[in-house]
């Protein structure tokens, strides 16, 4: 892992935006889509200390900036953190929808930037992947885990049958803290009894906050503790089924749900999933085969895909999922093909680790990485000029919170060495003289060697090598941003001129 090392060189002054630059956008038009405004409140304004509101766009956009500022150390300077804020309040350009919730909140400051980022994927060969996967779901980031023999092979037999007990009294063995890492000991302790020590234990709940109650630090309001017992129950008793053998897939993928199931009641935090399994693992292939009945309905938790390099791979039993009175259809993933290119016309960026992708199937990763993802609004762009600008102002954002600790030592590893980051498009039926191959090619060729130089220009400013990013764009499906402007989601082709749009909210919201 790399070590923060600052260099002898005076580093940049770090400033934020001023006030009357921000005041100064406080009454201006935002060009928000149909339910632009709405989405916006319910889902990236947060509370503002000591007024009985939620923020508005400019301040959003102001918190969101002078951290970004403050996270560069002054790679960015305070004229592009003025003009980037200009980009995102006209809905020119955004960071991530995790990075407009969490940006300038004490849990990046305390954490670095795990609750910042959309993506993770992780291989489930040891115990401590399914903490990692309840850590991340719960600060928000969606994963993708990979179930296939080869991983799953290497967890440890189930070696102990235990009992594991609620008490709710202060004389019990465990009291879960009303926290984060709370939640995730007692996943961990509930693991080791099985796998490692072989102990009973009994676990309090009296510390966790009452369902509705608000969480200060991260935002949103607490599920209380019922939806964590019934989940720790449930895991519990999959393993004690397992007694003195291994887990197979569908266990895991039963787990992993399950702990999705638990995030999800939490409100604010999301639970997107993705397994990645074997095309012959039938348990597997059948494990949202609803018509079979006596499916779990955690099960719902995940999108499904097997790993297959070629058709031929593929049993028959694959394509029952498409057929819509038997189940849900299985995604593909070609993993060779994704370890020797990038975009397809390019033969220098191969990514030979890659072992997983993310929920929304739009970036591999290796096993711990994430991919912190930023989106252009094409429709609003006037033209390849402001496409450009946009585009490495949000490179440089996107590259910057590479730089941030992340608090799993497998994370910081992989991150340390690959810097992926995702720079997407949304709005492209919409904008035909922006798609043109000459000006994305254009776009792409300033940010790949945009990257050479502000990677240069960040090594100096923290003292030790960053390296150019491995991958730098992605083409991504979209979804709540693209609400914000009202364009077409991603790449997705429009098939109506209206669409109904549902939007929901906690009966509790304000």
């Amino acid at each position: 892992m790399e070590t923060t090392m600052l260099s002898t060189e005076v580093v940049p002054v770090i400033r934020q935006l001023p006030e009357s630059f921000i005041q100064a956008y406080a009454n201006k038009a935002v060009p928000w889509g149909p339910v632009g405004y709405v989405v916006y409140k319910r889902t990236y304004a947060r509370k503002v200390e000591d007024q009985n509101r939620t923020e508005e766009w400019h301040e959003t956009i102001a918190r969101d900036v002078n951290d970004i500022l403050k996270i560069s150390r002054g790679a960015i300077t305070l004229d592009e953190g003025m003009r980037l804020y200009d980009h995102m309040f006209n809905l020119r350009g955004s960071v991530s929808g995790r990075s407009h919730w969490q940006l300038g909140t004490p849990t990046v400051a305390r954490l670095g930037a795990a609750s910042l980022i959309n993506c993770w994927g992780v291989n489930m060969d040891n115990l401590e992947a399914f903490m990692f996967i309840f850590d991340q779901l719960m600060l928000g980031g969606g994963v993708g885990f990979n179930i296939q023999r080869e991983n799953i092979y290497q967890l440890p037999p189930v070696k102990h049958k235990v009992k594991i007990e609620r008490k709710d009294t202060k004389d019990a063995d465990f009291i879960v803290p009303d926290s984060r890492e709370g939640w995730v000991e007692l996943l961990r302790r509930t693991l080791d009894a099985s796998f490692v020590t072989g102990k009973s234990f009994s676990y309090s709940t009296i510390c966790i906050r009452g369902k509705g109650t608000t969480i200060s630090g991260f935002g949103g309001v607490a599920s209380g503790p019922e939806d964590l017992v019934a989940g720790i129950d449930k895991i519990h008793t999959i393993i004690n089924r397992r007694f003195e053998k291994r887990l197979r897939a569908i266990d895991v993928l039963d787990i992993v749900t399950i702990i999705g199931s638990i995030v999800v009641a939490r409100n604010v935090r999301r639970s997107a999933l993705i397994a990645i399994g074997d095309p012959d693992d039938f348990n597997f292939l059948r494990a949202k085969r609803w018509s079979l009945g006596a499916i779990p309905a955690h099960r719902q938790m995940s999108n499904n895909t097997v790993l297959a390099n070629k058709f031929e791979h593929l049993p028959d039993e694959f394509w029952n999922g498409y057929t819509p009175q038997e189940g849900e259809p299985y995604g593909l993933f070609n993993r060779d093909l994704a370890r020797r290119k990038g975009r397809l016309k390019d033969n220098h960026r191969t990514d030979p680790k890659v072992s997983v992708m993310n929920p929304c199937g739009e970036i591999t990763l290796e096993n711990g990485e994430a991919c912190n993802l930023t989106e252009i609004f094409l429709p609003n762009i006037k033209d390849a000029d402001q496409f450009e600008e946009i585009a490495l102002l949000l490179y440089k954002v996107a590259k910057s919170i590479t730089t941030l600790p992340y608090h799993w030592k497998m994370s910081q590893d992989v991150i340390s060495r690959n810097r992926r980051i995702g720079g997407s498009l949304t709005g492209i039926v919409q904008a035909p003289e922006l798609i043109k191959a000459e000006v994305l090619d254009r776009v792409y060729n300033a940010v790949e060697a945009e990257d050479i130089a502000f990677s240069k220009r960040l090594s100096a400013i923290f003292g030790y090598e960053i390296k150019p990013s491995i991958k730098l764009t992605t083409v991504k499906p979209s979804g709540t941003l693209s609400l914000l402007a009202g364009v077409s989601a991603g790449c997705h082709p429009e098939y109506a001129p209206y669409y109904i749009r549902r939007v929901r909210m906690a009966a509790n919201d304000q």
